[in-house]
């Protein structure tokens, strides 16, 4: 029963979302950043909060994908509706570390404040055993591993930005999925596997989106005195390019229960901008299309708590352990 009730909420969402393009506050002045910007949730985003008059970094892979993506939200929205909005290309490749920091750098020559951060790049189904160039295992790093060294690097513009920002208005949100629930394992993120990866690859996969839960947990404890909330949100389950290595008979299969790249877009609207978020928040989880998660595995929540609190330490373990396989790239 628990486990029902920890799922259905993520397979049927409410059909209405708390906030819409329609209702979103004036974004003017605000600086956002988003990964994977050019596809899917991303560039929906884009969209929405170019047209809300932010000043919107969008990072992605391949600068022809990003021109056709600006072309195509400038084409049909000529001058935003609120004055001011704007788009940029920053490139980024997670499956590449060493491009990490010279994003980071080039955003940072453009903008010494960033109100929002989107971690919201991703890829699923990629071969078990493939490694990157670092040697890790690839759904970690493009999942999970890129977007620590990026929220890294770019922490001290969430810090600049927060000191001038009312509370809770300067956020990163992580993305994660309902697979942490339904397929990851018991503790989330064992340590073991950081190393020896399975050769499972939906294990892999639920384990790299469990540990962005895991890592925004972390990052919420040492951003919080700054003012900065840190949040993982599951967008919802969706049609989007993250399924183009799965196969198709599997992605028929399941559009009954998917939703649209439009709908996640309501999710991170709601993780980066609701003002129901609080300070206290840090570390939280939302769930479509912007609801805390009901009821979280109790081994996870486990798994997540300090050692000195009881608990195993793997966040904070994970945490480390990115530390050290970036520490050549920040």
């Amino acid at each position: 029963m628990d486990t029902l009730k920890r799922l259905w909420p993520q397979l049927r969402p409410s059909p209405s979302a708390p906030l819409t393009e329609a209702n979103l506050p004036s974004q003017a002045g605000r600086v956002v950043l988003v990964t994977g910007a050019t596809a899917g949730v991303g560039y929906e985003l884009s969209r929405i909060l170019y047209d809300a008059g932010a000043r919107v970094y969008m990072a992605a892979r391949s600068p022809a994908k990003a021109d056709a993506a600006i072309a195509r939200i400038t084409a049909a929205h000529p001058a935003p509706k609120v004055p001011g909005g704007t788009l940029t290309f920053l490139h980024l490749d997670y499956a590449d570390l060493a491009t990490v920091k010279p994003c980071a750098h080039e955003f940072l020559s453009k903008e010494p404040r960033l109100h929002v951060l989107f971690n919201n790049a991703g890829m699923a189904s990629a071969p078990p055993q493939e490694r990157s160039s670092e040697g890790l295992e690839l759904h970690m790093q493009v999942n999970c591993v890129g977007g620590f060294l990026l929220t890294t690097l770019l922490a001290p513009a969430l810090e600049a930005a927060a000191k001038d920002a009312p509370a809770a208005a300067v956020r990163v949100v992580f993305s994660s999925s309902m697979l942490v629930d339904a397929k990851a394992p018991a503790d989330g993120v064992p340590p073991e596997e950081l190393e020896h990866p399975s050769l499972d690859g939906d294990r892999n996969y639920a384990i790299s989106k469990a540990a962005n839960w895991f890592l925004a947990t972390q990052f919420a404890q040492r951003l919080a005195p700054a003012r900065v909330v840190v949040l993982t949100q599951n967008p919802g389950n969706l049609r989007t390019a993250i399924f183009d290595e799965v196969p198709r008979a599997i992605v028929w299969a399941s559009y009954p229960v998917l939703f649209t790249s439009l709908d996640g877009a309501h999710t991170s609207l709601w993780s980066g901008f609701s003002s129901d978020v609080t300070l206290a928040d840090g570390g939280r989880y939302v769930v479509p299309w912007g609801k805390w998660h009901p009821n979280h595995r109790p081994e996870q929540l486990l798994a997540i708590k300090d050692t000195s609190e009881g608990g195993k330490g793997y966040a904070r373990h994970l945490f480390e352990w990115c530390d050290a396989k970036t520490k050549a790239f920040q």
